[in-house]
């Protein structure tokens, strides 16, 4: 046999839970509203089977899509084994869908210092209510609806909206 280079290709499978980049280390977290709120506690299980239990700061609020830092608990350094990357973890806030009228009113109580007091409902002259969105309710043509109506045809027999007005 005779002596000669060895040559190893490594192939880097995709992994569920982490992403690579570099030395770092990048999970997706999906979080309550209750914990983004009052603080997040939860375990999980690195590469190397170690389990890491990790919290924030408390009363400090994770919003949504925010990246927190986890740091030296990404992976090891080329050359340097005994330095680490740092673990990032983007925050999902899954808001609830809808709350009961007793908890609204003890989520306000608790929350009512954070409401602007600076305007004044009553002075309103039409209180309207939201909906959930729909793509059929896009208007997006100036003439409204999703179909323009440009057509030639239209210009001969009036104007139901009244007269055209013309720049010169």
């Amino acid at each position: 046999m005779e002596p000669g280079d060895v040559v190893i290709i490594v192939k880097e499978q995709p992994h569920k839970t982490f992403k690579r980049k570099g030395a770092d280390l990048l999970i997706e977290k999906e979080i309550t509203l209750l914990e983004a709120l009052t603080g997040v506690d939860f375990m999980m299980t690195h590469l190397d089977g170690t389990k890491l239990r990790i919290k924030n700061k408390p009363g400090e609020v994770i919003k949504p899509e925010d990246i927190k830092t986890v740091l030296e608990k990404g992976l090891p350094f080329h050359k340097s084994s005994y330095k680490f990357g740092n673990l990032f973890i983007l925050f999902k806030v899954k808001f609830p869908d809808n709350i009961a009228s007793p908890q609204m009113q003890q989520i306000s109580g608790a929350l009512s210092n954070m409401k602007p007091a600076d305007t004044d409902m009553t002075s309103a002259e039409e209180t309207v209510t939201l909906t959930k969105f729909t793509e059929s309710q896009r208007n997006t043509h100036a003439q409204g609806g999703t179909e323009g109506n440009d057509s030639d045809e239209e210009e001969g027999h009036g104007h139901p909206g009244g007269q055209r007005v013309q720049c010169q």
